[in-house]
């Protein structure tokens, strides 16, 4: 029982007490060795979250201890190190599970997400593609589809018309995996066709997705397309990269000083100012000792517009009560009336409403610098 309801919520629920109950009870006692053991590898995956990679690591430990030929228990164990910034072993872990049981949609998550971390786009891409072929999974096609748009971002011309027409297929092949699909899994699979419009520019597409799945987003970019169909779009040639945990400032500020042909070692700056995140006069201090000028300003609208025009990427700041996440700013689309941005949490690039950029936040806006 413990097992199979491990995912329910009821109300009052709290994760410290679950936590509480696994150090007095970590294992389930009476189960087979089988279940026992994917009850410490799911335990594995919420300990390494909380970054308590010890008790994590003796999850694991525990259930590789079973001796049992589990590729649930190497899949978390890919997670628990990918969740560390270890991900030459969080591959390596992941092909023990493929190798095990491929075809598994927890196995294709592992395996994509480790190789996309590796900067092996392609190789993500190509491999789910061809394990979605004959399989019988619908979220192994969709989870191919979505590292199909992700190569797509990362290619032009004819080639991706290629890579987004692979997209298609496999989007189209997930419906008829699905035909008992339920509301919540139809509209994964609406945003995922919604995502291939977006990167076709296909207008009508992107109109018939965007209704389906309710965005009110996608419905004021596609009435700024009708009014402005011929605006500018500026896209600087920044360097996708993936931030390391608490690094996303220096991953944001490489991000952007490359767009602008300035090479800087975000690695370099986090392993010198970088604890529990990092302080931006911290950041400040570190970039002008090295010859860069820093400023801050409020943004809004027309003075984003005018930096992005001019040639110069720029850094957000997007703070809470208790976090705080950076983003850098690369682009702008004029006739879509939004600005292109590079956040360091996943490799894609994503866009915030130019109108709606400093709204809503502190009396000053959000806090952007550049250098």
């Amino acid at each position: 029982m413990r097992y199979f309801t491990q995912g329910l919520r009821q109300r009052g629920w709290k994760l410290f007490d679950e936590l509480r109950n696994w150090e007095v009870q970590p294992e389930l006692e009476g189960a087979d060795a089988n279940t026992k053991a994917s009850w410490l590898a799911s335990q594995a995956v919420i300990w390494a979250s909380l970054r308590d990679f010890s008790r994590a690591r003796a999850c694991i430990d525990r259930a590789k201890s079973l001796e049992i030929r589990e590729s649930w228990v190497f899949s978390c164990e890919s997670d628990v190190f990918g969740l560390e910034d270890r991900w030459d072993e969080a591959l390596k872990s992941a092909e023990i599970s493929w190798e095990m049981n491929a075809g598994t949609p927890y196995g294709a998550h592992s395996l994509g997400n480790s190789l996309v971390y590796l900067r092996r786009i392609r190789e993500a891409a190509e491999r789910l593609s061809s394990a979605a072929e004959g399989c019988e999974s619908f979220e192994v096609g969709q989870l191919a589809s979505g590292h199909m748009c992700t190569l797509a971002e990362t290619v032009e011309g004819e080639e991706r018309s290629l890579v987004l027409g692979r997209a298609e297929e496999l989007a189209e092949q997930v419906l008829k995996l699905a035909p008992l699909a339920d509301r919540e899994t139809r509209g994964w699979f609406a945003r995922s066709r919604l995502d291939i419009a977006e990167l076709k520019d296909d207008h009508a597409a992107m109109e018939r997705w965007a209704n389906e799945v309710r965005s009110p987003f996608h419905r004021k970019v596609l009435e700024n397309l009708r009014k402005n169909p011929n605006g500018l779009r500026i896209r600087m040639p920044f360097r996708h990269a993936i931030q390391k945990h608490d690094e996303c400032l220096p991953t944001s500020v490489a991000s952007a000083l490359a767009a602008m042909g300035t090479p800087m070692d975000a690695e370099a700056m986090a392993a010198e100012i970088t604890f529990g995140g990092t302080a931006e006069w911290a950041a400040a201090e570190w970039l002008e000792k090295r010859g860069l000028a820093v400023r801050y300003f409020a943004v809004g609208p027309e003075v984003a517009s005018r930096l992005i025009k001019n040639g110069i990427a720029f850094v957000v700041t997007l703070e809470a009560d208790a976090s705080a996440h950076a983003v850098a700013v690369v682009g702008l689309d004029e006739a879509a009336g939004t600005l292109i941005i590079h956040d360091p949490s996943a490799l894609r690039t994503t866009e915030y409403l130019l109108e709606s950029i400093g709204k809503n936040e502190t009396p000053l806006g959000p806090s952007p610098h550049y250098s």
